[in-house]
């Protein structure tokens, strides 16, 4: 049998909401697998998968910084065994160094950085006694590049935008609150891989049949799940967060945009 961690088990809980035994035998089944253990326990019907993630504690700071020009930014994930280290100010400070060599070398390359930072990295690592890693990196070039960063510091969004409308100077920073706030995987529906359908179908399909309807209701409850799946990780389909009345795809045609890419981290999350 699969020894389990604790802190895995808590951490399903965290991201499934069902209760501690359920996870722990969704974790045996899963072989140890987080995603499959997910899975799992939605098949089962015991939990609602959170829909946004503003709370986390793991260790850990996002850091991110946009040229002048506003055409070029970057994101980093940089992680500590521990919160105090991660609120330290020399902790913020390696984090802003290393944020710079990003921006200035235009690089999301890890071991490129790392080479680059690993002066800055060893002397913070031998005055706090504990590990410091870069955990995630990302660069975004764009005619706009926008970017949110949560209070906490643990949820960074990096949007670009393909525009010759620069006149709305709120709406770019919206759009990057409302990645942070919804967390969609996808730009649109189209974006989202085949397996992806196809795991949610199959999921959705498991719980339908435990309804005692027809196979052609069951088939209607799926299709119609599947269709609000889809709303629910395609960003452009999602409702606008401070409008529910509009979706992201009509504020965006009005506007002349076009989404190239967004990055989202999430510390501990990625």
């Amino acid at each position: 049998m699969v020894l389990l961690n604790i802190n895995l088990i808590k951490k399903l809980r965290n991201l499934t909401g069902a209760g501690i035994l359920v996870c722990k035998e969704a974790l045996i089944k899963a072989n140890g697998d987080i995603e499959q253990a997910i899975s799992i326990i939605r098949m089962l019907g015991k939990s609602i998968l959170k829909k946004r993630s503003i709370n986390n504690t793991s260790f850990g700071v996002i850091f991110i910084k946009v040229n002048k020009t506003k055409k070029v930014g970057a994101i980093l994930e940089l992680c500590s065994e521990t919160d105090f280290v991660s609120n330290n100010i020399n902790f913020i400070k390696l984090g802003e160094k290393i944020i710079n060599i990003m921006l200035n070398f235009n690089t999301k390359d890890i071991k490129f950085i790392n080479e680059k930072s690993k002066n800055y990295i060893s002397s913070l690592v031998v005055q706090v006694n504990e590990k410091i890693y870069i955990k995630n990196t990302g660069i975004i070039h764009g005619d706009i590049v926008s970017y949110y960063l949560h209070n906490n510091k643990k949820i960074g969004v990096l949007l670009s935008i393909k525009t010759n409308n620069f006149d709305n100077d709120k709406l770019p920073k919206l759009l990057a609150m409302h990645i942070a706030a919804y967390n969609p995987k996808y730009i649109s529906d189209q974006d989202i891989p085949d397996r992806v359908l196809d795991q949610e179908y199959k999921i959705q399909y498991s719980i339908a049949k435990k309804y005692d309807k027809s196979i052609d209701i069951i088939k209607k409850i799926v299709d119609g799940r599947m269709l609000q799946f889809k709303k629910d990780i395609s960003f452009l389909n999602q409702k606008v967060i401070t409008n529910n009345n509009k979706i992201i795809k009509d504020l965006v045609n009005e506007n002349n945009y076009i989404i190239n890419k967004f990055i989202r981290f999430e510390v501990g999350n990625n």
